[in-house]
């Protein structure tokens, strides 16, 4: 039994380790931690119904060993792997797609790593089923997983019902058809290059899924710039850090030598739910369900009340220092908000109201006459 702890440690250290860098690319924490423990705990028992459902199929003779594999299982295990996606991606609290695909990464990581210690525990060679494991099926168990993440994150968003529907099930048809396609090729191929192909079917899955929540991030970063503002009470130096939050440690680092670590972390949780708060206001406005809508303007009244109680904990010094980190020109919300301000104030009639743009532009050329008047008296 001793020999075998190298190999389940291998089982299951390096499938976490791909889901910690998986969970590090989504550096507006979209993905919330205690969320993706649970659909890491929801893999793991849609694994151990998978097994039941694969045992019961065999042992009624419905289908051979070898079909199951082909077929049966990954149509299973997609559909139970899938059921913690459908129910996390409804909830006021969903952002973007992006967090979808790091839940399902975490469902399909759960579910391989038990799937793993039941091929160490039945294995003579342990170490070898483990390493072939982690760098080709474990892989692919979680970018399957992801896959369907990705699609119900983007259906979320149709305008119709059927249309989420539809775009959540064509996803579930993709990751199984990915699926099924690698377990045919494992079972078939004969040839001494079975691993090698294995694990470039694993690896290119998951750098998939990593190019998707990179380019989603893209996206993302312009989605901040259009809904922070002062709506929230975002100045345009906390909205210029949050936008960048890619580099938010290198951009903390003389706030951390200056106020010290404890602070620093503050500032950075403070950021992360700054970062939340305006892809939620874009949720919103991108929502076609009324009772979708009403239910994250909720969620959005909550976070904002949880931003207040952040920014009082770094305080008023730290958060001086913070909104100076950047100039105030350096974000284009900022631009943006001048050049509307300006459009609208030339936008309005000179009669019917009192214009306070025209006003103001009035009394100053008043008070550049006025001296001149004098000068020639």
């Amino acid at each position: 039994m001793l020999i075998l702890v190298p190999a389940y440690l291998i089982a299951a250290l390096l499938p976490l380790l791909s889901l910690w860098l998986i969970y590090k690319l989504d550096f507006y924490k979209t993905g919330q931690f205690f969320t993706i423990l649970i659909s890491f705990a929801a893999g793991i028992g849609a694994y151990l119904l998978a097994a039941e459902f694969n045992r019961m199929t065999y042992n009624q003779g419905w289908l051979g060993r070898d079909d199951i594999i082909r077929y049966s299982a990954p149509v299973i295990e997609e559909i139970l792997k899938g059921l913690v996606l459908w129910f996390l991606v409804s909830r006021p609290k969903f952002t973007y797609f992006i967090e979808g695909a790091v839940y399902g990464f975490a469902a399909g990581i759960g579910f391989a790593i038990v799937e793993n210690f039941e091929y160490i525990r039945s294995a003579d060679t342990g170490l070898s089923v483990a390493l072939s494991r982690v760098i080709s099926t474990n892989l692919i168990h979680a970018a399957t997983t992801s896959i369907l993440g990705i699609a119900l994150g983007l259906a979320r968003f149709e305008p119709s019902l059927a249309r989420r529907i539809l775009g959540g099930l064509l996803g579930l048809l993709a990751a199984m058809l990915l699926h099924v396609g690698f377990n045919n090729m494992v079972t078939r191929v004969n040839s001494g290059l079975l691993l090698v192909y294995a694990a470039v079917s694993g690896f290119i899955s998951a750098g998939l899924i990593a190019y998707a929540i990179r380019r989603g991030l893209k996206t993302g970063k312009a989605w901040l710039e259009e809904s922070l503002g002062m709506t929230d009470r975002v100045t345009s130096g906390e909205a210029a850090v949050v936008t960048r939050m890619e580099s938010v440690d290198d951009i903390l680092e003389p706030l951390a030598e200056r106020f010290g670590d404890k602070k620093a972390g503050q500032i950075k949780d403070f950021l992360t739910k700054q970062a939340r708060l305006g892809f939620l206001r874009k949720s919103v406005e991108r929502l076609a369900d009324e009772r979708m809508k009403r239910a994250t303007e909720e969620e959005i009244a909550k976070l904002r009340a949880q931003v207040d109680v952040a920014r009082r904990q770094v305080g008023s010094y730290a958060m001086l220092y913070l909104r100076h980190t950047f100039p105030e020109d350096s974000s284009p919300i900022w631009g943006r908000l001048e050049t509307l301000i300006q459009e609208r104030a030339a936008a309005r009639p000179a009669t019917g109201g009192m214009n306070l743009w025209a006003t103001l532009k009035t009394r100053q050329d008043e008070q550049k006459i006025q001296p001149k008047q004098e000068n020639e008296e």
